[in-house]
């Protein structure tokens, strides 16, 4: 049985004329009774400094009130389960005085988790918050959501005059197009929560609407806007960037470490970026949502043994799947190291392409995936993820024989290149096109571990941008098909462009004489080498001028969509300054393909 508390009755301490007059003093502020009455009060000792205020009976009481909590909560901690240690790695046998009450309470299991979460947090950014005003200028504390925007964002946002949502109908047709151009790419969301949070936003004025219902539908309304749009200066790009900022007014809610939901959060802001490029940095982001994915143990299966629940399953790949294929994406188009290497992650994913995972018909909503899908560019990923870390990241010494290893890779993208291809819509087939043959040119384009490129490779080169310039073209003419296009098609596109200019450079016997070169020696264990195709005769140099023809016109189209027109012009300049001979006749060329173009 536990001590009953002391109840004080009586003062503490008496004033000194009580005292003297050996009389009851009732201890009294800022007089006692006895000194009252007696007109005595200013003389009264507890009335002045010599009283020890700190010994009235409320003071004691207070003291006894704390003192109450304070065992109380002693107590509770008493009655909670040991944490387990090195000794206890088994599985934990609860606590039988607090199994009924715990066991029974799933809010008490979200608050210790939300806890833990915010304890983790708080040190996680002590040091952040230790430097950011002193170097930063930042008035504000630093918060998770805050750094991810504040990395992302290359400059403000303007506010917007009014906060308004477009029509059902009109948000019907962002969600389509979402869903046809971005959604059979990266299935960040399921389609369910997808139309969920819609009917949560436009019914009843989104009285039931959540924070991440909020930010679904206005980063989703802003990459459908977005791709939409065809030049920097157009409605459609200020509409898309309004759709942002109000979504970054429910960042706080949304983007938090330790969430599945924070990380899809994070990967819609990260398809934004591809698309606004100007405004927003797609590198930091990424790397955020591959840590906080790494974090969470999405690039792991459950042990075996553990059993999860087949939509927990395929939820935790389908976003590990979204994760890898957007951080290979950018960090090769970027020349960067990836975020996670292939060694640290250990998931199985079926990479095979099923025709009918897919739906070519537009009128359908939401049938265009599977519910248990990935992404159809993670197969391509793994295989580019392979030889992009031999060639580009590691510290190998110069390779004697490449083609050894070039061959195999070659022959395993044009293997995935035309299983892809058949089930795809239509639009989509030319991202996949393109991003097989820009994948091959970097290959064979030399690296750190290989110098030089020889004469088989140099056709190869010439014979893969051909196409890539042809296909990318016709690409962006078709307004469907421009509306996939990110700013990192505008980066490969370039990259072929100067990796064509520099063969026409160096000089190549394939283009100059039509002159089919050998191919290399490599072991009989290896696949087999791409053929050069015999195209004698042709005039090889006019088309090779045909085909930075076609560069320059879609880095005319996807700069003036991306406002990174320097990048056009810098081509340009290279162009000009390597065939100063047929400078009128280029320029003059893509002018009319360009009027051409605009007047079809």
């Amino acid at each position: 049985m536990e001590t009953p508390l002391l109840r004080v009755s009586r003062p503490v301490s008496a004033c000194q004329r009580c005292r003297s007059a050996k009389i009851k003093c009732d201890g009294l502020l800022p007089a006692c009774t006895a000194c009252t009455r007696s007109n005595r009060a200013e003389e009264c000792a507890s009335a002045n400094d010599q009283f020890a205020k700190g010994k009235e009976r409320s003071y004691v009481a207070s003291l006894e009130s704390r003192i109450e909590r304070l065992e109380k909560q002693i107590a509770q901690r008493k009655s909670r389960p040991a944490p387990l240690t090195g000794a206890t790695l088994g599985t934990p046998q609860p606590n039988p005085a607090t199994t009924v009450n715990r066991s029974n309470s799933r809010t008490w299991q979200r608050k210790e988790a939300g806890d833990v979460d915010d304890l983790v947090s708080d040190f996680g950014f002590m040091s952040v918050n230790a430097t950011a005003r002193d170097f930063y200028g930042f008035t504000e504390e630093m918060s998770f959501a805050k750094l991810v925007l504040s990395t992302s964002l290359l400059q403000g946002l303007a506010q917007p005059t009014e906060n308004t949502l477009p029509s059902r109908y009109e948000a019907t047709q962002h969600v389509q197009l979402y869903l046809d151009q971005f959604h059979v790419l990266y299935p960040i969301l399921s389609e369910t929560a997808l139309f969920g949070s819609l009917e949560a936003v436009y019914q009843q004025g989104g009285l039931f609407a959540t924070a991440m219902d909020h930010w679904n539908i206005r980063m989703v309304f802003a990459i459908a806007t977005a791709s939409s749009s065809e030049d920097c200066g157009d409605s459609l790009r200020y509409e898309a960037r309004d759709h942002v900022y109000w979504a970054f007014k429910h960042a706080e809610a949304v983007l938090k470490p330790g969430s599945v939901l924070g990380i899809q959060a994070i990967l819609l802001l990260v398809i934004y970026t591809l698309l606004d490029p100007l405004q927003f940095n797609s590198w930091y982001p990424i790397g955020v949502a591959s840590r906080a994915m790494v974090d969470l143990g999405l690039h792991q299966d459950p042990r075996e043994g553990e059993i999860l629940p087949d939509s927990h399953l395929r939820a935790r790949r389908r976003i590990y799947s979204c994760v890898y294929t957007l951080d290979r994406a950018i960090s090769m188009t970027k020349r960067r190291a990836f975020s996670f290497t292939d060694d640290s992650a250990n998931v199985a994913l079926s990479v095979d392409c099923d025709a009918s995972s897919f739906s070519n018909d537009p009128g359908i909503i939401g049938s265009l995936r599977p519910p248990n899908s990935i992404c159809p560019l993670y197969a391509y990923r793994r295989l580019q993820s392979k030889w992009y870390q031999v060639l580009f990241e590691s510290d190998r010494q110069a390779q004697a024989q490449p083609w050894q290893y070039r061959s195999n890779d070659l022959y395993d993208m044009h293997e995935w290149a035309q299983t892809i291809q058949t089930p795809l819509l239509h639009n989509v087939q030319f991202l996949c096109q393109t991003e097989s043959l820009y994948g091959k040119i970097l290959i064979i384009s030399p690296t750190g571990s290989v110098q030089g490129v020889c004469e088989y490779g140099k056709a190869l080169i010439f014979q893969y941008a051909m196409e890539f310039s042809r296909i990318i073209q016709t690409q962006c003419r078709n307004a469907k098909s421009l509306a996939l296009c990110t700013s990192l098609d505008l980066t490969r596109t370039l990259y072929v462009g100067e990796a064509l200019i520099e063969v026409l450079q160096i000089g190549s016997e394939y283009v100059n004489n039509s002159i089919i070169p050998a191919s290399p020696a490599i072991p009989k264990s290896s696949k087999s080498l791409p053929k050069v195709l015999d195209r004698s005769s042709e005039n090889l140099f006019e088309i090779a001028l045909t085909g930075l023809r076609c560069i320059d016109e879609t880095l005319s189209t996807l700069s003036s969509k991306f406002e990174l027109s320097h990048l056009h012009r810098g081509f340009k300049d290279k162009v000009n300054a390597i065939f100063p001979g047929q400078r009128a006749r280029y320029i003059g060329s893509a002018e009319m393909s360009r009027n051409s173009k605009h007047m079809s």
